[in-house]
């Protein structure tokens, strides 16, 4: 099975992330900031 997408809502991004990497083998581009909403992204696969 292949997971695609996957959509969370954190408190703390880069844990999340680091959590991602460390523990399910994802990795992580530079990330996506909208300035109009302050809303910040980071990618894990």
């Amino acid at each position: 099975m292949k997971i695609e997408h996957v959509a969370l809502y954190v408190n703390d991004l880069e844990e999340a992330r680091e959590f991602f990497i460390k523990y399910l083998d994802g990795s992580s581009n530079a990330g996506y900031h909208n300035k109009n909403t302050g809303i910040m992204v980071s990618v894990s696969s």
